[in-house]
């Protein structure tokens, strides 16, 4: 064989490869799109789902009896918030950066016990306060997403404009912001997932986006109500499960934006004065462009 005939035989082998190679990814693209089509016209149709579910695993133990359906964070708020750590500077990289999982770990600073009343109070005993804890688990029964959440910290990055920080998403799990409020308290319970690569968590986020709804709230934001009136159910270390309503969904672009923009973009991280949950992915699964965001209020509020 000749080196002419050699080189033509790897050529081709090369050329069928990256064929194959273009195929495969052609074709998980197309499968996700197909599966976010079938996903947004089934919420189109569909009324919300019941809060009625369990996690699938285990709360730690000791297990203490769950919040029944109708109970909210509001019932579990505390006048005294944990302790935590101070939070990062909000800079063009406010929005998670994908990377490893930090071993930073927020803990609730617990109450001290509650001592005996004294022999003249009613032989009812008062109720003992609530240890809030971080949030374990987060399910959307409409989404079909049930996922661990683990606490998630940020790293400094130098870059030619200066030090930022940056969020560092868990691989396989959704990220509860270590600065963010905790379930049960006042303030703004962050929560950020992958959408299109590791383990996914909030890939159902980023199909549910639906153009052909959307709104226009500004030139770099856009607006959906395709996910208005969904559940979403916190449970936290204690197995305790607070219930959330889909109120407001966005669509931020964060790509190609001035840096201005991209920190205005990180308001929606910020802490608030009211009870709110607040989840982050990306959008599109081909690109990762822009920034979906999701935000949940207390049941019944």
């Amino acid at each position: 064989m000749t080196h002419h005939q050699t080189t033509k035989i790897i050529g081709n082998v090369l050329i069928a490869l990256g064929l194959i190679v273009l195929l495969g990814v052609g074709g998980c693209l197309g499968l996700r799109e197909y599966q976010g089509e079938q996903l947004r016209a089934r919420l189109r149709e569909s009324p919300p789902a019941p809060a009625t579910v369990a996690p699938t695993v285990a709360p730690a133990s000791p297990t203490p009896t769950a919040l029944s359906p109708s109970a909210t964070p509001a019932a579990t708020a505390m006048s005294a918030a944990p302790t935590l750590a101070a939070s990062p500077t909000i800079t063009a990289a406010a929005f998670p950066a994908a990377g490893a999982s930090p071993t930073v770990q927020a803990t609730a600073t617990p109450l001290a016990a509650t001592s005996a009343p004294p022999p003249t109070a009613p032989a009812t005993a008062p109720a003992l306060p609530i240890v809030l804890n971080p949030a374990v688990r987060i399910v959307i029964l409409d989404l079909k997403i049930n996922a661990a959440v683990v606490e998630m910290g940020w790293r400094v990055v130098n870059t030619a404009s200066g030090p930022i920080s940056e969020w560092v998403i868990p691989e396989n799990e959704a990220g509860h912001h270590i600065n963010s409020a905790l379930p049960g308290e006042p303030g703004n319970i962050v929560i950020s997932g992958h959408n299109n690569i590791f383990g996914r968590v909030f890939e159902a986020i980023s199909l549910a986006w639906d153009d052909a709804r959307r709104q226009k709230v500004d030139d770099n934001t856009d607006r959906s109500d395709i996910l208005d009136g969904r559940p979403i159910q916190l449970y936290d270390a204690a197995g305790r499960r607070f219930d959330y309503t889909i109120t407001e969904f966005y669509r931020l672009r964060d790509t190609g934006v001035s840096l201005a923009q991209r920190v205005e973009n990180g308001r929606f991280m910020q802490p608030t004065n009211d009870q709110r949950l607040t989840l982050v992915t990306c959008w599109p699964i081909t690109s990762n462009t822009h920034r979906l965001i999701v935000i949940a209020r207390p049941a019944g509020q």
